[in-house]
């Protein structure tokens, strides 16, 4: 009796559960392609146990136990970015002899990252950045206002400059201009004294006659003195006491005064105030009518004389033919009740 002793696994017939070990490999195994090389690995003891139980005792040549073929799988195709990976083996002929149809290995999905995000941190950044772009802002509007108060500035010192301009203009026109009047009512005094102070008038021949004591009588020229001044025109605006002062300063540069009351009594009154008055017509002097002189009122009359001819008198005078505040000009003849203030 031959014994062949052959290394290996021996059990007894009834001992062997190859579907239980094919479940425990699958359940140690957590990768497709274990689990198909164990399906492979185990296919030929699954076989055997069907086709002819196993025996430890002593297999004679004379009947050998024939090996079931086993075909070596095809590569799959590799897809991904690893084309060194091997691909899973093929379902083996013997199991699907007994109809087991092995599914191909689905890829595993790649998991999402999962991010955790840090709620006090993230607060952090945003007040962080919100409060950046508040100063940011405020920045902005900062150096707009100075941007704006600058201009502002030029503005307000160019308008100054140019009203401080137009001021000096102005003051400088007025100065011309007061100037030029003043040196115009010197050039007319200067010629009204040059012409007009000279009397034409004659007197009657009866008051030049000598005495019956005098053989000759003596011709006086009346000197004009000055009297007292006044630094504004004191009249009533628009009498013909107004008008004349108002042609006295026009011609002599500064009002007389030292008296006031109505025109009939204005002949006394500038004699007190030191003033030469004659009854001898002359130009550059205040005529005094007496009411009803001329057609004077209750109150008298004055007016400012421009010219003597014989006993002919042209004065210039206010409230008069032309009415209250206008001037009109008139020639008449002297007479008694007609006394005359001379400008010195």
């Amino acid at each position: 009796m031959n014994t062949d002793n052959r290394p290996g696994r021996h059990r007894a017939p009834g001992g062997y559960s190859p579907l239980g070990e094919l479940q425990s490999i699958a359940r140690a195994s957590a990768q497709p392609a274990i689990k198909g090389a164990a399906v492979v690995a185990a296919a030929g003891g699954l076989v055997a146990t069907l086709s002819a139980p196993a025996s430890a005792d002593t297999i004679t040549e004379s009947a050998p136990v024939a090996a079931a073929p086993v075909r070596v799988p095809k590569a799959a195709a590799t897809v991904g970015p690893d084309a060194t990976t091997s691909p899973p083996p093929a379902a083996s002929t013997a199991l699907s002899s007994i109809g087991y149809v092995a599914s191909a290995p689905k890829k595993a999905a790649k998991p999402k990252p999962i991010v955790i995000k840090d709620v006090v941190i993230e607060k952090a950044r945003k007040e962080a950045a919100e409060k950046a772009r508040r100063e940011a802002a405020e920045k902005a509007r900062k150096a707009a206002a100075a941007k704006e108060a600058a201009a502002q500035a030029r503005r307000e010192a160019a308008a100054q400059k140019a009203a401080e301009k137009a001021r000096k203009e102005a003051a400088a026109k007025r100065a011309a201009a007061e100037k030029a009047r003043k040196s115009a009512e010197r050039a007319s005094r200067t010629a009204s004294r040059a012409g007009t102070t000279k009397s034409t008038y004659k007197p009657k021949t009866s008051l030049n006659k000598p005495t019956s004591k005098t053989t000759t009588a003596k011709k006086t020229t009346v000197r004009a003195t000055t009297g007292k001044r006044s630094s504004y025109n004191w009249a009533t605006r628009g009498q013909c006491t107004w008008g004349a002062l108002n042609k006295w300063y026009q011609s002599e540069g500064y009002y007389p005064g030292g008296w006031t009351g109505n025109a009939m009594e204005w002949a006394w009154g500038a004699a007190n105030a030191g003033y030469t008055v004659s009854s001898t017509p002359r130009t550059r002097s205040i005529v005094v009518l007496q009411p009803g002189v001329h057609g004077s009122s209750r109150v008298g009359h004055v007016g400012w004389v421009t010219g003597v001819s014989g006993n002919k008198v042209t004065m210039i005078e206010m409230n008069a033919l032309a009415g209250a505040y206008n001037y009109n000009t008139r020639t008449v003849t002297h007479t008694s009740g007609m006394k005359y203030i001379y400008a010195p």
